[in-house]
Formats: structure tokens, C-alpha cells, sequence
């Protein structure tokens, strides 16, 4: 084989091996924090339509304990919404009613045994423990899952265990006296 034939036959086997790594679609890599708190995405993942180019839209500092939003994004769709609250008093979930705004996005819920009081419903979650800041006594975690049917009660479970997990690591990370 000749220099120019054996070139040309080297410069086809490179770019032969571009199309093929290239076509492959390498998964991308899961986050390791959603909304600042270390996450096992195992748990994380059941609960997302798609982790296709997953960002943030985050305005919570926890330094100051301002309440505030933080939104996981799957490109342009909302997959995980959360609100961080910090207060002087208990939110008292079982006292409200199902009609109460602090229980909106978060349908036909039920008692669980996270923190100090926590419901879960089948699109949201809201969950609440003592943690004393300059700010407040209490500090509430709500979760609503956007895209999640209100309809599926499945999904209940899976955010029960996502909740276990999640809950407890961002209260670690809260500097709570």
C-alpha cells in the first residue's frame, strides 16, 4: 500500500471512529446536589419526566435563612419545585384543612413519620422539624413534583422514600443551633 492510500485508509478509520463515539449519546451525568443538599439520585430519579439537561433556578441562601424557591429544570420543564421556609411556630400540617394554600400542589395527602410532621401526597410533599437560626424556630421543606399526576399513587411512595433521604441532609446543611 502506497503512502497517500495508507494515509487516506488511517484518516478513514479516525473519522469512522468519531461518527461511532459520537453517535453513541453519552448519558449524562446525574447531579450530586439538588438545591444544595447531597442527593442519592437513585432516589431522586424516579420522580423526574427527564434529566435531560438538568439546571437550577435557585434563589435560597441558607447562610441568611431568607425563605425562598429553588426549581430543578429539565430543560425548559419544571420537574422539581421546591420552597425552603424558616418560621417562628410549627407549621401544624395536621390542623389544617385540605383547603388551607400552605397544602396547595400537594393532592390528596396523608400523614408521614418525617421530621417532626410531614404529609405526602401524590404530586407534593411538605416537611417540617425544629431548627433554631437567627430567622426562626422551625423550618419547613415543601416539594411539588409538576409534571407528576395527581392521579398516580405511586408516586406517593416513591417521594415518601425521596423525602426520607432528602429531608434530614438539607437540615444538615442548615447550621441549625
Amino acid at each position: 500500500m502506497s503512502s497517500p492510500t495508507r494515509r487516506t485508509a488511517a484518516l478513514g478509520l479516525v473519522l469512522t471512529c468519531l461518527v461511532v463515539s459520537c453517535g453513541r449519546g453519552d448519558k449524562p451525568q446525574p447531579p450530586e446536589e439538588i438545591c444544595g443538599t447531597p442527593v442519592d439520585w437513585e432516589l431522586a430519579e424516579p420522580l423526574v419526566e427527564s434529566a435531560e439537561d438538568l439546571h437550577e433556578y435557585s434563589r435560597v441562601d441558607r447562610s441568611k435563612a431568607i425563605s425562598a424557591p429553588c426549581t430543578l429544570f429539565s430543560g425548559d420543564d419544571r420537574e422539581m419545585e421546591f420552597n425552603f421556609y424558616w418560621t417562628s411556630d410549627a407549621p401544624g400540617l395536621a390542623q389544617r384543612s385540605e383547603f388551607d394554600p400552605v397544602l396547595e400542589d400537594v393532592s390528596q395527602f396523608r400523614k408521614a413519620d418525617i421530621g417532626d410532621e410531614a404529609i405526602i401526597g401524590r404530586n407534593g410533599a411538605i416537611v417540617s422539624a425544629s431548627c433554631v437560626t437567627d430567622r426562626g424556630r422551625y423550618f419547613t421543606l415543601k416539594l411539588h413534583l409538576p409534571q407528576a399526576s395527581i392521579l398516580e399513587e405511586a408516586n406517593r411512595a416513591k417521594m415518601e422514600k425521596f423525602m426520607r433521604a432528602y429531608f434530614p441532609a438539607t437540615v444538615k446543611t442548615l447550621d441549625c443551633r
